[in-house]
């Protein structure tokens, strides 16, 4: 048995909802990114990958990465939370956590409205 034979293997899934799927601000590779970003995060609430371990994953520059969760982070659907040793630019550890957009209803529509869309 060889070494690759021998690692775990784990399997990530994620479902993309329609919020992110359907949002036009957002980039084809940017909802693409938000779903491996939510598949990283089902184990510890959180995703810890590099943007190098990104841009190696999907074969483009980290750079191209960062435009991507630049997209994700002013339409509200990431968050990073950076960490840095104090008094240094340099990045010590950084965290990414998902977050899905509300559903924007209308709430000053009689409520009948709703009903008569079913």
């Amino acid at each position: 048995m060889n070494k690759s034979e021998n690692k775990k293997v784990t399997s990530y899934y994620t479902i993309l909802n329609s919020t992110v799927r359907y949002d036009k601000k957002l980039s084809s590779n940017a909802k693409l990114l938000y779903a491996e970003i939510s598949s990283l995060t089902n184990e510890l609430d959180f995703c810890y990958a590099t943007n190098s371990y990104f841009a190696k994953r999907y074969n483009v520059s980290k750079q191209s990465i960062n435009n991507w969760l630049k997209n994700l982070e002013e339409n509200g659907y990431i968050e990073r939370h950076i960490y840095r040793p104090e008094g240094s630019k340099e990045i010590k550890n950084r965290y990414i956590t998902t977050f899905e957009k509300p559903l924007q209803l209308n709430f000053n529509r009689p409520l009948q409205d709703f009903f008569d869309r079913y």
